[in-house]
């Protein structure tokens, strides 16, 4: 929740979905160590009428993209949160750990559209006061899959153009590597541009007011974090496609190549059916303009 607004609109597009019935929100965890990105996701939250989210955020061998946030402050500063900055909210591994040790075993989907720090210091965790498994075993038990919103395909080889398996490599790589269940790795969204219906919505929505601070005058932005969620949520929609053959190879600096051998039990690659964008387009934008069925106080 920094660089890019469509950070905002995949959180809009879960709490929609949410509301429809369709998932049930556990936690969410910030993979940005910019300074408000954890009130603002605590903004959005409280927008939806789900102020009490648990929300975690990197506290060790995190790196700093520094790319910053053209929004996220002015979000942050849009309600009273509890958390001032990312300073002041729990350490995320400790937040997986406590939501998946409570959830019934092979129940949970989680879905990542930032840095894979998380998601790396998850695997790599041990025994503690929420579960006797380390992090590899709590996964396994707990998860169905990781959707992964990372990666161009077929392949990524530019080290300088930005994306989210780039601010962390290493963890990256390990994550990517060690994840011992399905992964579903989603680098769909180029083509698809979403978010220009948001001004249908109240000036107050805080997703409506990123959009607008991040893209000035431009109407919409390629819709890769909403196209990761909506899969997440809705993976039997006809407009999906799963490659199975093959695995995502991820290069120490964060570029990465899909390779048709060895074949991967876990790597799974999202596409797109031909002809379905302007389907998926129209069913991002219905669902984040969608009004939230319980405001906070």
């Amino acid at each position: 929740m920094d660089s890019d607004c469509d950070d905002a609109g995949a959180l809009a597009l879960l709490h929609a979905l949410a509301d429809r019935g369709e998932a049930k929100i556990l936690a969410v965890a910030a993979s940005s160590l910019y300074r408000s990105s954890v009130p603002c996701i605590e903004a959005i939250n409280h927008y939806y009428g789900r102020p009490d989210l648990p929300i975690g955020t990197p506290k060790r061998d995190a790196v700093d993209s520094h790319a910053g946030s053209k929004y996220a402050g002015a979000i942050a500063e849009s309600v009273a949160t509890r958390w001032k900055t990312n300073d002041d909210a729990p350490d995320a591994t400790e937040v997986y750990r406590q939501t998946l040790a409570l959830q019934p075993d092979r129940s949970v989907i989680i879905v990542s559209v930032g840095d894979l720090t998380n998601i790396r210091n998850l695997l790599r965790s041990g025994p503690d006061a929420h579960s006797p498994l380390a992090g590899p075993e709590l996964v396994r038990r707990k998860a169905i899959r990781w959707v992964c919103m990372g990666g161009r395909y077929p392949r990524h080889l530019d080290p300088r153009v930005f994306g989210n398996f780039k601010t962390d490599p290493a963890a990256t790589v390990e994550a990517c590597r060690d994840w011992p269940v399905e992964v579903v790795f989603s680098g769909l969204g180029d083509n698809i541009f979403t978010g220009s219906r948001l001004k249908e919505t109240p000036p107050k929505n805080p997703v409506r007011r990123a959009y607008e601070l991040y893209l000035g005058k431009q109407p919409a932005r390629p819709s890769w974090d909403p196209i990761a969620v909506l899969y997440a949520v809705r993976p039997d929609a006809p407009f999906w496609h799963r490659r199975t053959e093959g695995y995502n190879h991820i290069f120490y600096n964060g570029t990465n190549e899909w390779r048709s051998e060895p074949d991967s039990p876990t790597h799974v690659l999202l596409e797109i059916v031909p002809g379905a964008d302007e389907e998926v387009g129209r069913s991002i934008d219905e669902l984040i303009i969608q009004p939230p069925r319980h405001h906070a106080p």
